[in-house]
């Protein structure tokens, strides 16, 4: 008889699998690491990699889709928070990526961007799923502007998706630079940019 599986143990490993990958694709670059670098830093057994991974394409694709769910999780927290002003709920979404930029000196960048800038020119899978991720990410967005007066963010001349789209470009580009220069700045300059209006004028 087959010995059942752990399931916990099992899961477990994985996500620390995922975890690594993130950290390490993040740091380097996708084409940079390989598998034995992923399982020396995560601590799973030499070999175990193909339990849960046909190749390590398949791995990267699935922390693409891991990392794109602790994001729409994160979205969805601060973007629907009913507590806050809906202009507000956007200023916190953005504010909240650039504090969880400055844990790390600025230098790791998004996976998203990293990835979208490595691969979506040269790997069909990858470009598919990011072009996926990018546009979900876009509606939680214009959900968001669904409530807000567009105008208040200089941006009336657009549709909710369209200026929806013209802040994860715009926020996409400064987080180049941020990692180029490994700089606040272009962060900085981005909310500036954007949330320009006086708390007391919001209603």
């Amino acid at each position: 008889m087959a010995r059942t599986r752990d399931i916990k143990n099992y899961d477990d490993a994985k996500t620390r699998l995922l975890d690594t990958g993130m950290s390490l694709i993040r740091s380097e670059s996708f084409s940079g690491i390989g598998i034995n670098d992923v399982l020396k830093k995560s601590g799973v057994p030499r070999g175990s990699f193909y339990h849960y991974f046909k190749s390590k394409e398949a791995f990267g694709l699935e922390v693409a889709q891991y990392y794109h769910g602790l994001q729409i999780d994160g979205a969805n927290q601060v973007l629907n928070n009913e507590n806050l002003l809906p202009i507000d709920r956007l200023e916190a979404f953005f504010r909240g990526a650039s504090e969880e930029f400055k844990t790390r000196n600025y230098a790791d960048g998004c996976l998203m961007c990293n990835l979208s800038t490595e691969l979506a020119d040269t790997n069909n899978e990858f470009q598919k799923i990011l072009k996926k991720h990018w546009a979900e990410l876009s509606s939680e967005v214009a959900e968001c502007l669904a409530l807000i007066q567009l105008s208040d963010i200089g941006l009336s001349h657009l549709t909710n998706m369209e200026a929806a789209d013209w802040l994860m470009n715009a926020w996409s580009g400064a987080l180049v630079r941020m990692k180029a220069e490994r700089s606040e700045a272009p962060l900085q300059l981005f909310e500036k940019t954007i949330f320009n209006i006086k708390k007391g004028t919001r209603t």
